[in-house]
Parts: structure tokens; C-alpha cells; sequence
């Protein structure tokens, strides 16, 4: 396995050049993400299955022409799993590749089980045992050993024929297009972000505060999010979610009572403890009329239990009838996802929130006529 580390923008410019043109690209980035909201790339690695680089982003370069080519339309751009690597293109580049292979979703609409690890599918397709040793190495460490260097050159270079192999069985079963549209599919859910004053629902345990606490945890959950974007903080860096629900309860008033909150740790208190109290006194200041109502759950419904066997039946007969594994079709985090439109947002509500996956995807083709009654 030949590779080149690419340091220089006159390196890059050869290879860019090589590149250009090239039908398919197999792709793949090491990032670290150890207490920033964004992931922070450090290195991205490129296989045409001619020429293989490794391009250090931490280098003076000017990524631009790169860019290009991984923008254009005509490339297949090739990941394993690329959901978070997506950000990494959101966040750095400033746009997600298109068209682009999920070979790990491939192989599970394949019926290969969910979530094939790399090296698991190297040593299924191509009977190669992958080291895997420098998994959780510091990428940000300059310069990078021979050995991390090999380690991640590996990941595009074993990806190219695994997605060879994978590409002729998907093509056969008529599924090329379902690929490409799921892999929109998460690109659109990891862009998305909810409004600020919404937050609060997906708060762990948010369902038995009452509607005086959720005014103060819609508050803290706003700000959270505002200043962990704004630190580049991950979200539990800045306070952790089970604290700002106790907060939420007990609503101190002074820095000494918000130490004594079962749970707050003074790093937290140091950091954001001001912050942290001017929230407890917006939400204090809401008028009653204007408190969030209680959050249910969905076992709270009664109907819950028949409805989602109701449409479970109806997604296994569709998916039986298309050849795609059910789980595929839908999981049952987006079944409830599909219960908890229709029955916990208004009308209001549905219009900025993020519609379910089932409505919003290829899948909505396989599914609009058994689930006619569940669209709003």
C-alpha cells in the first residue's frame, strides 16, 4: 500500500490535479472530539484507486481546488458511515459531497444486520484482518507516527474494493438510488437544528418537571446551546443535561444554593453559575399563561401501544413486498418518531420542526399508502 502525506500546497495541487476526473473517490476523515461541540479535523484521507493521500488540514494550505472536486456532481464520493464525517464536511467545508455511498447502510439494506463495522466488512468481503489499534489515537498530534499514518491510509484503501464488491450487489437488487438519498438524508438531519425555545423537550427526563420548572429548563437549554456554538464547547462541558433538570426543580437563587444542587459540579458553577441563575430568573418571571404545558411521553397516551403495532404491521408488509429489511424501512426510533408528530406538535409546531423520517425520505414512496392516516 502506497500513500502520500500530502503537507504542501504544491502537493496538493499535483494530486488534485491527478484526481480530478476520477469517477469514484473513496473517502474517509480522522477528527478528535474530545470536549468541543464541533469535531476537529485532523487529517482527510483520499483513494481513487490509483493515487492514495493522506491531506493534513492542520498545514498552510488552501483547500479550495480540493473542494471542488469533492463538490462535483459526476464524482461517486465513497464513506463508511459517514455520519459524523458529514459534520466534518459542514463544518469545514461548508457543504456535504454529493452523491455520496454509505457502504455500511448499503450493506444493511443488503440484510447484512445493522451498523458492519470497517473492519468487519473488510474481513467479510475481502477476508483481511485490519489493525485497529490506533482507533482511538490523538490525530491531532503532529508529527503522526508511521503507524497512524498506515492505519488511516488502510481505511480508504481497503474501502475502494469493498465498495466495488458492495456497488454490484446493490445494483443488482435496484438499489443505487436508496443509498444515495438516505446518505441526504442524514447530511439534512445533522444540518438541522431546532429552535432554541424547543430545546428543552429533548431533555432526558424534562417529562416530570411541571410547567413553572419547564419555563426555567427551556431557558438553560437555550443558553446552553448559545454558548456551547459560541465556546465551541461540547454541550455537557458547559453543564450536564440530569443538572439543569435538578436546577430546574430546585431553582436557587444564590451561587452557594447552586452548589449545593445534588450533582453540579463547581467547575460548572465557576464557569457559567451567573449565567445559570439569570436563567433561573427568566424562566421565574414567565407568566403562567405562557409556561410550556406538561411534556408526555408516548406511553403516556393510551392509543400509543395499538398504534405503533398498527403501523409496525404495515411497514413489515411494504417491506416485504419491496425486498428491504424491515428495520430499513423503518426502525422503531422512527416509528415513534412518526407518532410523536402527529400527536405531540400543533400545527405551529410541525412548520419548524423536522419532519419524520418516513415522510422526509425515500421511504415516504414505500410508505404514503399504508400510512395515508398518519399525514398531516
Amino acid at each position: 500500500m502506497q500513500y502520500q502525506l500530502i503537507e504542501t500546497q504544491n502537493q496538493l495541487n499535483d494530486f488534485v490535479e491527478k484526481i480530478t476526473g476520477k469517477p469514484v473517490l473513496a473517502i474517509d476523515t480522522e477528527f478528535m472530539r474530545r470536549r468541543t461541540l464541533y469535531p476537529e479535523v485532523a487529517l482527510i484521507q483520499v483513494y481513487d484507486g490509483e493515487h492514495l493521500a493522506l491531506i493534513d488540514p492542520l498545514a498552510e494550505l488552501s483547500l479550495f481546488d480540493f473542494w471542488q472536486v469533492l463538490k462535483n456532481p459526476e464524482v461517486l464520493k465513497v464513506l463508511h458511515s459517514p455520519s459524523e464525517d458529514i459534520e466534518v464536511f459542514q463544518k469545514y467545508a461548508g457543504f456535504v459531497p454529493t452523491p455520496l455511498f454509505d457502504t455500511q447502510f448499503a450493506l444493511q439494506i443488503l440484510g447484512h444486520g445493522n451498523c458492519m463495522g470497517f473492519a468487519h466488512m473488510v474481513k467479510e468481503l475481502l477476508d483481511i484482518e485490519i489493525d485497529k489499534s490506533e482507533s482511538r489515537t490523538n490525530w491531532l498530534q503532529r508529527p503522526l507516527t508511521e503507524k497512524q499514518l498506515d492505519y488511516a491510509a488502510a481505511d480508504t484503501y481497503h474501502l475502494l474494493p469493498c465498495f466495488e464488491i458492495i456497488k454490484k450487489q446493490i445494483d443488482e437488487a435496484g438499489f443505487f438510488d436508496i443509498v444515495i438519498s438516505e446518505s441526504e438524508l442524514v447530511a439534512q438531519k445533522r444540518a438541522y437544528q431546532p429552535p432554541a425555545d424547543q430545546l428543552y423537550k429533548d431533555i432526558k427526563n424534562a417529562w416530570q418537571l411541571r410547567p413553572h420548572d419547564l419555563a426555567v429548563l427551556r431557558e438553560l437549554a437555550a443558553w446552553r446551546r448559545e454558548k456551547a456554538e459560541r465556546k465551541n464547547l461540547a454541550l455537557n462541558f458547559v453543564v450536564k443535561e440530569h443538572n439543569m433538570v435538578e436546577i430546574a426543580k430546585r431553582k436557587p437563587a444564590s451561587l452557594n444554593a447552586l452548589r449545593r444542587v445534588p450533582g453540579v459540579e463547581p467547575m460548572e458553577v465557576n464557569r457559567s453559575g451567573v449565567e445559570i441563575l439569570k436563567c433561573i430568573e427568566r424562566g421565574k418571571a414567565v407568566p403562567v399563561s405562557e409556561q410550556p404545558a406538561q411534556l408526555k411521553r408516548l406511553i403516556d397516551f393510551p392509543a400509543y401501544k395499538k398504534a405503533a403495532k398498527d403501523i409496525k404491521q404495515k411497514i413489515t408488509k411494504a417491506a416485504k413486498e419491496q425486498g428491504i429489511p424491515e428495520d430499513v424501512l423503518a426502525s422503531k426510533k422512527q416509528i415513534n418518531q412518526l407518532i410523536s408528530w402527529n400527536w405531540k406538535l400543533d400545527a405551529d409546531e410541525r412548520k419548524v420542526a423536522s419532519k419524520p423520517d418516513l415522510f422526509n425520505s425515500w421511504r415516504y414512496e414505500y410508505v404514503k399508502d399504508v400510512l395515508k392516516e398518519w399525514q398531516n
